[in-house]
């Protein structure tokens, strides 16, 4: 399968998502006062619907979770990678203070939920690459709410117990009930599974459009005021992504090294910006961040399908 060819008219479907996400926050359709209601519904809601939904539908069981022990691997060893990537570009940037931390953060988490996830099931739903998703899920989850959110805060403020984010987030309890369900064949009556199929489903379009919206509620102008984005970009959408395809690549099976490196190459996540407030971080990078490596990704995920397929 040409994934180059593929990809294209997703991505392009993708965009017009963002863009009229982007289009009605900027004429008011949705005001800025509604996005933490929006995200709210779709990370504790959506989300999980969708998780438990696809556990499902595919029977993952934690018997079949343990079978894809060289994925988990692979996925801890990438999370580590990608953090060396933000340290090293924000030393060659010559960062500091909080917008080292910035830089570093953002360069571990990534839009998993709003990007990844969709891009998985257009492109490799065929293949069997949905089973894939709640187990990168986990991954991700623990990754970045430990190691990244110690890139985050190093330094910074009191110290809080990265666990409790783990074990609270919605995601990951919808992991665990799913697995329970399937792995003691709890039975589910097929009303209540469809209602759950069907708000799952609606993460496609909602989690497209919503990273318009916050796209349109940013300052695009920040893009051009700090050169350190050329380097996040660079290293995080496209070189470590890259090295993590080639070198998983040895290891794994192609679809299962083309999800890491999806993954790998997710722009910042968007609750970045939030935590660069909580935490009294540099707010303003953290968001340029977000728009950056979301309006670039655009571009480059097609390109590292190209650059795989030579």
């Amino acid at each position: 399968m040409n994934y180059m060819i593929a990809i294209l008219p997703k991505m392009a479907g993708f965009l017009l998502l963002v863009l009229i996400g982007f289009t009605a926050s900027r004429i008011g359709v949705i005001k800025k006062e509604a996005m933490p209601s929006i995200s709210g519904f779709l990370l504790k809601i959506v989300l999980p619907a969708l998780t438990i939904s696809l556990i499902w539908e595919n029977q993952t069981t934690f018997y079949t979770m343990a079978r894809y022990g060289r994925m988990v691997i692979a996925q801890i060893l990438m999370y580590f990678i990608m953090a060396a990537g933000g340290i090293l570009g924000s030393r060659i940037c010559h960062l500091s203070g909080t917008t080292s931390n910035v830089h570093r953060g953002c360069s571990v988490g990534g839009n998993y939920g709003f990007l990844v996830i969709p891009l998985i099931m257009t492109l490799f739903g065929d293949q069997g690459g949905n089973v894939y998703i709640p187990i990168c899920s986990v991954i991700d989850t623990t990754l970045v709410w430990t190691l990244g959110f110690t890139l985050f805060t190093n330094g910074v403020g009191q110290k809080e117990n990265p666990w409790k984010k783990i074990i609270m987030n919605p995601i990951f309890i919808s992991i665990i009930l799913g697995l329970c369900l399937t792995s003691f064949h709890i039975p589910v009556p097929d009303m209540i599974m469809n209602a759950i199929d069907s708000v799952g489903n609606t993460c496609y379009s909602w989690g497209l459009i919503y990273l318009g919206c916050s796209l349109g509620f940013m300052k695009l102008t920040n893009i051009f005021k700090y050169r350190s984005m050329l380097v996040l970009v660079f290293t995080k959408l496209l070189v470590i992504p890259l090295i993590v395809y080639f070198i998983s690549h040895h290891f794994l099976t192609n679809v299962e090294s083309m999800i890491l490196m999806l993954i790998s190459a997710a722009p910042s996540m968007t609750t970045s910006s939030m935590i660069a407030e909580q935490y009294h971080l540099d707010e303003e990078y953290a968001s340029t961040a977000v728009v950056t490596t979301t309006l670039f990704c655009m571009l480059i995920i097609p390109l590292l399908f190209g650059l795989i397929s030579l």
